[in-house]
Formats: C-alpha cells, sequence, structure tokens
C-alpha cells in the first residue's frame, strides 16, 4: 500500500486533520489532541510526540508508531487492534505516568522495545498481545481478558510475553495458560488467582509479592531464578525444573542443604 506523507512541522500541534487516504506522519509534535471516538485505522506515526492527547473510544485499528513518544495520552476503550509499537516511549519519567488503556482492545497487537511502564491495561482485550524486550515496570494487567472463547466449555489463551521487565506490574486474576513469558523479570509482581498452567516460564526472574490462587500446573520453569515461594502453598504438579534448582526451594521451606561428601 502506498502511503500518502504528511509534511513535516516542528512546533506543537493541537489538530491533525487526515484524509481519508491512509497517512505516514513523521517527525511532528502533537498535545492536546482529541479524537474521541475518530475513526482513523492503519495510521503510521514516524518520530513523532504525542503529549496530553485523548484517543478513548476511538476506532485506530492498525495503528503503527514507530520511534515516537507518547506521553500521557489516554485510549480508554479503543480499538488498537493489529497495532505495532516499535521503540517507541509511552512512559513520561517527568510525569512518573504512563498511558491509560484501560478497556481498550489491543488483540494481536505488539510491542516491540518500548516503554510501557506503569501503563494501565486494566480489562484490556490483549488476546495474541506480544510484548518483547520492552520496559514493563509497574504495569496494571488487572482482569485483563488474554483469552478467546472458542466454545462455552473451551477458553483458549495466547499471548508472548518475552525478554521483558515487569518488576512490580500486577497481573490478578488473569488466564495465561499456555503462555510465553519467557526471560522475563517477573520480580515482585502480582499473581493472585492466575492461570499459568502449561505455560513457559523458562530463564524468568520468578519471585512474585503475591501469588494466593495461583495456578501453575504443569508449568516450564526451567532455568528460572525461582524466590520468595513457599513451595507448600502451590501445587507443582507436572512443573518442569532443573535438578539444580531444587536447592533455593528446599532453603525456602528452612532446609539447611549440605554438599554431598
Amino acid at each position: 500500500m502506498n502511503h500518502r506523507i504528511v509534511r513535516r512541522f516542528n512546533m506543537f500541534e493541537s489538530s491533525l486533520d487526515i484524509s481519508e487516504e491512509t497517512g505516514i506522519i513523521e517527525g511532528r509534535k502533537f498535545n492536546n489532541l482529541d479524537w474521541s471516538n475518530e475513526h482513523q485505522p492503519d495510521l503510521v506515526f514516524k518520530s513523532c510526540v504525542i503529549i496530553d492527547s485523548k484517543f478513548s473510544g476511538a476506532n485506530l485499528n492498525g495503528l503503527r508508531l514507530i520511534n515516537c513518544q507518547v506521553f500521557n495520552c489516554d485510549f480508554i476503550e479503543a480499538n488498537i487492534s493489529n497495532g505495532e509499537f516499535e521503540n517507541t516511549l509511552f512512559y513520561s519519567k517527568d510525569s512518573q505516568k504512563g498511558c491509560d488503556f484501560h478497556s481498550a482492545d489491543l488483540r494481536s497487537s505488539k510491542f516491540i522495545c518500548c516503554d510501557i511502564s506503569t501503563s494501565n491495561f486494566y480489562r484490556a482485550e490483549l488476546f495474541d498481545i506480544t510484548i518483547d524486550r520492552c520496559q514493563a515496570q509497574g504495569c496494571h494487567f488487572e482482569l485483563a481478558d488474554f483469552t478467546k472463547v472458542v466454545s462455552r466449555k473451551v477458553i483458549f489463551s495466547s499471548a508472548t510475553l518475552t525478554k521483558s521487565n515487569f518488576k512490580y506490574s500486577d497481573f490478578e486474576g488473569v488466564y495465561l495458560e499456555k503462555c510465553d513469558l519467557s526471560e522475563s523479570n517477573l520480580v515482585s509482581v502480582v499473581l493472585s488467582g492466575v492461570n499459568l498452567e502449561g505455560s513457559n516460564l523458562t530463564n524468568t526472574i520468578f519471585s512474585p509479592s503475591r501469588y494466593d490462587g495461583l495456578s501453575i500446573f504443569k508449568a516450564d520453569l526451567r532455568n528460572a531464578e525461582i524466590s520468595n515461594i513457599d513451595v507448600r502453598l502451590l501445587d507443582f504438579s507436572g512443573v518442569e525444573i532443573f535438578e539444580w534448582q531444587m536447592i533455593p526451594l528446599m532453603e525456602e521451606m528452612g532446609f539447611v542443604i549440605h554438599p554431598d561428601n
């Protein structure tokens, strides 16, 4: 598809008009945009800055953000499915806040090498989402939906949450069965009521702050750094680990481990 290149500007703009033709917006700065409930699919922003703007309820299906800075923006209930976000900052160091994706549709979207720290994904639709090589500290994923209902009795979950820093993030009540969280930092995360059955947790730093109601049946924790877990409180049936990982787990229970003579 050929994209229309929209002319560059250096100063902040508070409005943006796009024709029906799909556009590439490059090297521009925007603040206080109000695109609430707008219909603007398949847009591409490159090297842009977007601050304090509203996209709540908008149809932004297929949105692409490349090397952008998106600070203090409202995407509540927006349709951003099939979006692609690369090397983009959603976290403002000045305000120490991320963006608000509360109840947004982010199905099949991809965050690659982004900073989404402290962003709010509460009750967002996240089936088939990819978050790879991202900073995602302190994010709110409570009750986010990573599933697709196939039938009354069949629920299928899909998510790739790999090589990312989820330290202090809250995943309470989410369903991540057979999802890929490999090589991610899961220090001080909230995993209360989370289903991680059959999930790939290899090479993670697995040290949740809360894990009441966590289900990890047949999860793969090989080569993970496991700590802050009382194995007596969880069902470890079918969980895969290496032999060397048994020592810290036993020490967490109070055993004093001596080397073999």
